[in-house]
Order: C-alpha cells, then structure tokens, then sequence
C-alpha cells in the first residue's frame, strides 16, 4: 500500500494526509487531469459485478479427480 501512496503523491504533487474525503481526491484528479471524472458501471463485457477482469469458475476438484482416476 505504501508504494501506491507514494505514486500518488509523485503524480498529483499532493500529500495523501492532507486529503480527508474521496472528493477531495476526485477533485485533485479531475485538476490535474484537466478532465471531470465519470462514473461507469463496474460489470461490463470484460469485468464482472465484483471488478474482476476474467470470470472465476468453480470446480468440483473431487469430482474431478474421481473422474480421473478411474
């Protein structure tokens, strides 16, 4: 996490303390990109509703490996 901080504050020239609300860092964002920030959904045709980028698939690993075996 600290790396990632670090980032941050390199990027945008602000020290993450001096934050207080995700606005306050949208509106440094959105300042220093020169853009306003949007709201997209999360689930689209590459991500899925938890923000994963493959889908997670769940396996019977005993079944399968009963299969295997015989």
């Amino acid at each position: 996490m600290m790396r990632r901080t670090v980032d941050f504050e390199e990027r945008y020239g602000v020290s993450i303390n001096r934050l207080k609300s995700t606005e306050e860092v949208d509106a440094c964002v959105e300042k220093k990109a020169g853009v306003r920030l949007r709201v997209v959904a999360a689930s689209t045709d590459m991500t899925d509703r938890a923000g994963n980028v493959l889908s997670i698939k769940s396996y019977d690993v005993d079944g399968l490996l009963d299969r295997a075996l015989r």
